[in-house]
C-alpha cells in the first residue's frame, strides 16, 4: 500500500494516471514480498524516468516567466517572480520575518506553503527540522500538491509513513547556496534520494520542478520554492 501510495503521487506529479501506475506495479507477481517489492519500485522508476525525460524536453510551463539573475545569489538577495506572494514588511510570515524563526515554523506562517506545512505537521517532523542546525528545503507551493490530484493527495496525507518519506525528499542537510544550483551540483536528501540542479537562464530548476522563489532564510534553513512535488531519482 504504501509503495503504491507513494508511486502514484509521484507518477500525477508528472502526468502519468494512478491507472497507469497500477498496471505497471501490479503486472509481475514474484514468489516473495521482498521481490515483489523490488520489481514494483524497478517498473516505476522506468515509468518516471520515462516521463520526466519527456518532461524535460517539452517546453517550460506558460505563465513561469523567472526573474534574470546572473548568476543567483551572488549578493545573497531572493530572487524569482514567485516571491511576489511573500509580503516584504510585516509579521513572521514575510521575507524579514521569517530569518527569527526556524524552518517548520517559518513555512507555517506562509500561505503559499500552507500545504506543504501540513505535510510536515502530520508526517511528524515538526520538531526534527526545527531542532536541525542546518537546512535546505525545496519547498512545493500549494499548487504543486494539487498537482497530484484530490485522491492522491488525501490518501499521502492520510498516511504519515508514505507522508514522511515524501517530506524528506525535498530537505538537503546543510544549507545549499544558490551559486551550488547555478553549477547544477548533485544533493543528496535526508531520505538519501538525489536532487538534480539544472539551470536554463534565467530559470532555474531541481529534478521536475521548477525554483519560482529562491534564497528564502530562515533560523537554521535556507528555502526554495518549487512548482511541483520533486520526484526522487530522476
Amino acid at each position: 500500500m504504501r509503495s503504491k501510495l507513494i508511486a502514484a503521487a509521484a507518477a500525477a506529479a508528472v502526468g502519468v494516471s494512478v491507472a497507469s501506475v497500477a498496471v505497471s506495479t501490479t503486472a509481475a507477481a514474484p514468489t516473495s514480498a521482498a521481490s515483489d517489492g523490488r520489481a514494483r519500485q524497478a517498473s516505476v522508476r522506468e515509468l518516471l524516468i520515462d516521463r520526466s525525460a519527456r518532461l524535460a524536453s517539452s517546453p517550460r510551463p506558460r505563465g513561469h516567466r523567472a526573474v534574470r539573475v546572473t548568476p543567483p545569489g551572488v549578493s545573497g538577495r531572493v530572487f524569482g517572480t514567485g516571491c511576489a506572494e511573500l509580503p516584504r514588511l510585516g509579521g513572521a510570515g514575510t521575507q524579514r520575518g521569517l530569518p527569527r524563526l526556524p524552518v517548520a515554523t517559518a513555512i507555517a506562517q506562509v500561505p503559499a506553503l500552507s500545504k506543504l506545512s501540513q505535510a510536515i505537521r502530520l508526517a511528524g517532523l515538526t520538531k526534527i527540522l526545527n531542532a536541525a542546525p542546518s537546512l535546505t528545503v525545496f519547498a512545493p507551493d500549494n499548487a504543486a500538491f494539487q498537482i497530484l490530484g484530490t485522491g492522491n493527495l488525501k490518501a499521502l496525507f492520510s498516511t504519515r509513513s508514505d507522508l514522511a518519506p515524501v517530506v524528506r525528499f525535498h530537505v538537503v542537510a546543510g544549507r545549499v547556496r544558490a551559486g551550488e544550483l547555478y553549477r547544477q551540483k548533485v544533493l543528496t536528501t535526508i531520505a538519501g534520494t538525489k536532487l538534480y540542479a539544472s539551470r536554463a537562464p534565467p530559470s532555474y530548476y531541481v529534478n521536475n520542478a521548477w525554483i519560482s522563489c529562491g534564497n528564502l532564510r530562515t533560523a537554521n534553513a535556507t528555502v526554495y520554492v518549487v512548482n511541483r512535488v520533486v520526484i526522487p531519482g530522476t
